[in-house]
């Protein structure tokens, strides 16, 4: 602490503080409400009768003022808190006003700071306001000095909130906004999946289905909103790449050669490239690509295995092959609930995850 810092008017003189010759606003200690007024000030210094001016300027005045002779007992007070705004001298005991206003900081990122100093030097006040205080004033300080300086930390304050307030409006709305597009969005795919299917009465609905299908299992896996979000968006999708296979081979009755297969086994690759632009459905895209992998490694576009496939891609390769061993397709008739549950279980290990076979066997009883 600077020996040659003067506090005026302080100690024996203290009752004249309250007279009008040492304010410029001769208001400022009148009973008008104020919003300074409410602000939980703490004023930190090593010297007692520094914390005695600040106790005899501002608490006699009716703020709302707490004091703390070191940086610890800062610390614990401000983690006590809570505090509005904090007068940091610029060097208390060991601590740095600056280093110690970043320690608070740490705390509680809320807090306003106004350092205090005998050395008025704007090489000094630019490190202050660079490091995050709002406001420094320089000894000897009157009381007007922490008035204005009070003053003005409220409505710095009170138009940070505004601001704040202002950005999270626009930011509702803009999520709003993002949300409806999102939805005009999907709500078009949707239907192109739809047109999709409608051109196979057998496959007729079978995305909802699926999607349904898959929302039965994620019930029982415990997964959460975002996992189900994920997972509702790649079940409604993950055919949408056969938009780019013909007819001829999508409806074909007979065997498919190995060319045809080729080219059908593309659709999932066909898929995200078709949705890899619309970054809302980015995350549902490893469903997308790899619902026909295999538990075994057999499976394509990407021949992973087990925990490598990703979970919401083992549910809809397990709802899917349900859905489609349960209609009728151009190559054979549907098979009975007893039979695909059969071969579910037979498949279990090898094509399918046997966790989610058995625990989609659970909630298939009625399906």
């Amino acid at each position: 602490m600077d020996s040659n810092v003067e506090i005026t008017k302080a100690g024996a003189e203290a009752s004249s503080l309250k007279t009008a010759r040492l304010f410029d606003d001769p208001s400022a200690l009148n009973g008008s409400a104020s919003p300074a007024r409410d602000l939980r000030i703490l004023a930190v210094d090593d010297e007692k009768r520094i914390l005695q001016a600040f106790s005899l300027m501002l608490g006699d005045a009716g703020y709302n003022l707490k004091t703390a002779a070191n940086g610890d007992d800062a610390l614990r007070m401000i983690k006590e808190g809570p505090f509005d705004m904090v007068f940091l001298d610029q060097f208390i005991g060991k601590d740095r006003g600056l280093d110690l206003m970043e320690k608070m900081k740490a705390s509680d990122p809320r807090l306003y700071y106004v350092i205090v100093t005998a050395n008025g030097s704007t090489d000094l006040a630019v490190d202050a306001l660079k490091r995050g205080a709002s406001d420094f004033i320089t000894k000897p300080f009157f009381m007007a000095d922490l008035v204005r300086t009070i003053e003005f930390v409220s409505r710095k304050r009170e138009l940070d909130n505004q601001k704040k307030e202002l950005m999270n409006t626009l930011e509702t709305k803009v999520r709003e906004r993002t949300q409806e597009l999102e939805n005009m969005h999907f709500d078009v795919l949707a239907t192109l999946a739809q047109a999709l299917e409608a051109r196979d009465t057998g496959t007729s609905g079978h995305c909802k289905r699926v999607a349904h299908y898959a929302a039965l299992i994620a019930g029982r896996l415990d997964l959460d909103s975002e996992q189900k979000r994920r997972l509702h968006i790649g079940a409604l999708l993950h055919d949408v790449g056969k938009i780019g296979i013909t007819d001829f081979i999508l409806l074909k009755p007979g065997k498919l050669d190995s060319v045809e297969w080729t080219d059908l086994k593309s659709h999932p690759a066909k898929g995200v490239e078709i949705l890899k632009s619309l970054k809302y459905i980015e995350p549902a895209l490893p469903c997308i690509l790899h619902h026909h992998e295999n538990f075994d490694g057999t499976g394509y576009p990407a021949g992973l295995k087990e925990s490598a496939i990703p979970l919401i891609a083992r549910i809809v390769s397990v709802a899917d092959a349900w859905d489609v061993m349960r209609s009728d397709r151009p190559y054979r008739k549907a098979l009975s609930r007893d039979e695909a549950q059969q071969e579910l279980r037979t498949f279990a290990g090898t094509q399918f995850d046997p966790e989610i076979v058995e625990v989609f066997l659970s909630v298939s009883q009625g399906l």
